[in-house]
């Protein structure tokens, strides 16, 4: 399989919820979903190459675990797929971009079905007048153990709040059916990237959590490394 290389112009420029330039990186997304649900993350595309572009989207994997499905959007959102079926996915809809134009359509992906360990994308935006002006953005998502009955049962309430938050701090409280000494809050970002564990204490509590930065987050009960609850968190400013 021949991947995009050897690009012209790079059509767009890709960000994330952040801002920040992903053209030609690899993005890792963490997380513990259950079986008939999909891990994903969403990216803006600008047409910042100067002239008008017809921008589609092809999606190559790379190394998927059989058995495993995925899907993704761009302008339009397609139905899963099983890995294998379509190794390499072409969208169907291209969309037409006036130079500055930001298409915020584009969003990946993928249902371990209880799988547990990586899988990788590689997701190239490109011309379609002339693909070889393209950029690619890889995706690796790394799954875990999906909630079970027993790690929903361990958590009895969990909150987050304010929820949007308006200056970045956020009250999080929790009640445990028990307490475990692996028992800990973490916070991630969009990336799947931990910036903040705080072991809990007892089996209720609360904590205060200050100065995230303007995204989203997500705030994660966790036991022996395992998520038990997770909360999607947005702080505006």
């Amino acid at each position: 399989m021949t991947l995009a290389a050897g690009a012209q112009t790079v059509p767009v420029t890709v960000t994330n919820a952040e801002g920040q330039v992903v053209n030609g990186t690899t993005i890792t997304v963490n997380g513990n979903v259950p079986v008939g649900q999909a891990m994903g993350m969403g990216l803006s595309a600008e047409n910042t190459s100067g002239m008008f572009r017809e921008v589609n989207v092809k999606r190559y994997e790379l190394d998927v675990a059989h058995g495993t499905k995925n899907y993704f959007c761009w302008d339009l959102c397609y139905g899963e797929q099983l890995a294998g079926v379509w190794p390499l996915w072409v969208g169907a809809d291209p969309i037409s971009m006036d130079a500055g134009e930001v298409a915020n359509g584009f969003h990946a992906y993928y249902m371990p079905e209880g799988f547990t360990g990586t899988a990788t994308f590689r997701y190239v935006w490109y011309d379609t007048s002339s693909e070889n002006d393209s950029t690619w953005v890889d995706f690796v998502f790394n799954s875990g153990e999906g909630a079970g009955v027993a790690e929903v049962a361990a958590v009895r309430s969990f909150s987050v709040y304010p929820n949007p938050a308006v200056d970045g701090n956020i009250t999080v409280s929790y009640d445990l059916s028990s307490a475990f000494a692996s028992d800990r809050l973490a916070v991630y970002n969009l990336l799947g990237e931990r910036k903040l564990v705080r072991n809990l204490s007892g089996v209720q509590g609360r904590t205060m959590i200050g100065e995230l930065e303007a995204g989203v987050w997500f705030a994660v009960l966790e036991r022996n490394g395992k998520a038990m609850a997770t909360k999607r968190v947005v702080v505006v400013r």
